[in-house]
């Protein structure tokens, strides 16, 4: 009997794959983009208010009960059934500019929202960028560990063996057990590092965990990595230029700025236009000759008569100047200019974020840069006072401590040379990011 199981096929991703899948499956940006499309009908709707407004409208009515009949001059029992009918219009000639102000803000509005999906999907690609090379990281350091790992347990065979020549003494080979055992345990604690950063990743990509995936490291040479830095100045006036969280800002602060005037226009008088047409009939219109006296035998009026007798027209100009209505417009104003206080508080917060981030980000990238020549200049000197040291040890010209000291400066120094590496493509990938050169690159 053979048991049938399914293996899931491993997939690999790339930064650019995390970054297009991330984009897609972000609900903040998901949220904005519907924010927009909110915005965008609120845009549409304030070009609309300048048209007029038409209504039309017809009713039926039944009424039961003792009514006065002109006829018989007397109060009768009767059922009345009447009707009617009407259109009407109306159009706003002048009301402050609220008209005006509400289409501007609107329109402000709605590319502020459009500024907003931009500055999300900047967050979201800082954040997988930093995530990505976390991991991307850990990956090496783990290789790392685990080459020291080899290196060891070629020592520890080595002394197991002259131990048991008995040219070599069991300290020696319980000094390298021990420390096969630290790196082994070290691993472990890299593997869960690592393991624990892949799931950030993957639920910051909103994908299942319990897929099998792998992330592709990042190649780049030295050339790319040894490159100058630009200037400060104009890599911070290209970010500030180009960033949609600044630019959200201040559309934020010009939107408030229309919401203060049309409050502080809330005093001025409003003008408008309307006309109406409208007919109805009722059971109870007798028919009657030309000097109205009632036609003998009693008879009803018809329905199409009395709607062709009963029409009405009507036309007005209608003007509406505020005295007082408790305060409120005062109260709108003092709220509306408390709104600008805070879009300009909230401009400047957005700027001064944005200052911060890219002066640590140029900071942390000169650093890197410089950290990364140094430690590759050490490495060289490293690996090769490694190859004296690991030689010398063999030839018992030196003892087991000396040796690991020189081992673990191997390993420190091949830490701090990937570290300043992926330092370097973190910090300049930010920067490309908020600067725009990321969207210029794809």
């Amino acid at each position: 009997m053979f048991l049938i199981t399914s293996v899931k096929a491993q997939r690999v991703l790339t930064l650019d794959e995390c970054i297009q899948i991330a984009l897609n499956n972000n609900l903040d940006i998901k949220r904005s983009r519907n924010n927009a499309i909110a915005a965008k009908a609120n845009y549409d709707q304030s070009k609309m208010n300048f048209l007029p407004s038409l209504n039309a409208g017809a009713s039926h009515n039944w009424n039961e009960g003792l009514q006065f009949d002109n006829t018989s001059g007397s109060l009768v029992n009767t059922t009345t059934l009447s009707g009617s009918g009407y259109l009407s219009s109306s159009l706003t000639l002048f009301n402050g500019f609220s008209n005006v102000l509400g289409m501007q803000r609107d329109k402000i509005l709605y590319d502020a929202s459009e500024e907003t999906i931009k500055s999300n999907i900047q967050s979201v690609e800082a954040s997988i960028v930093s995530s990505f090379l976390q991991v991307v990281t850990n990956e090496e350091n783990l290789k790392i560990a685990e080459q020291t790992r080899e290196l060891l347990n070629e020592q520890l065979e080595r002394e197991e063996k002259r131990e048991k020549a008995g040219v070599g003494n069991m300290e020696q080979v319980y000094n390298f057990r021990s420390q096969v055992a630290q790196q082994d345990l070290n691993i472990v604690n890299l593997k869960n590092s690592l393991e624990s950063n892949k799931l950030l990743l993957i639920q910051l990509l909103l994908l299942d965990p319990l897929e099998d995936y792998e992330f592709e490291g990042i190649s780049v040479d030295d050339t790319e990595l040894e490159s100058a830095l630009g200037e400060y100045d104009g890599i911070f006036e290209k970010s500030m230029t180009f960033s949609p969280s600044v630019k959200a800002a201040k559309l934020s602060l010009d939107a408030s700025e229309k919401n203060f005037k049309i409050a502080r226009n809330s005093w001025m008088p409003s003008l408008s236009v309307s006309a109406s047409y409208g007919t109805g009939w009722s059971s109870n219109v007798k028919l009657r000759d030309e000097n109205n006296n009632l036609i003998l035998p009693v008879q009803v009026l018809d329905v199409g008569t009395q709607f062709d007798r009963n029409r009405s027209k009507s036309a007005g100009l209608s003007l509406n100047i505020p005295l007082f209505n408790r305060f409120q417009n005062r109260n709108q104003i003092q709220q509306s200019k408390i709104q600008v206080l805070n879009s300009e508080i909230g401009l400047t917060q957005a700027k001064n974020n944005l200052t911060n981030l890219i002066q640590q980000a140029y900071l942390n990238l000169a650093n890197a840069k410089s950290s990364y020549a140094a430690a590759k200049e050490s490495m060289i000197n490293l690996d090769m006072a490694f190859e004296f040291a690991k030689s010398r040890y063999e030839n018992g010209t030196i003892d087991f401590v000396t040796y690991l000291q020189s081992l673990n400066g191997k390993n420190r120094g091949e830490l701090q040379l990937v570290q300043a590496k992926y330092t370097i493509l973190f910090r300049q990938l930010i920067l490309d990011i908020y600067t725009g050169e990321m969207n210029n690159q794809n």
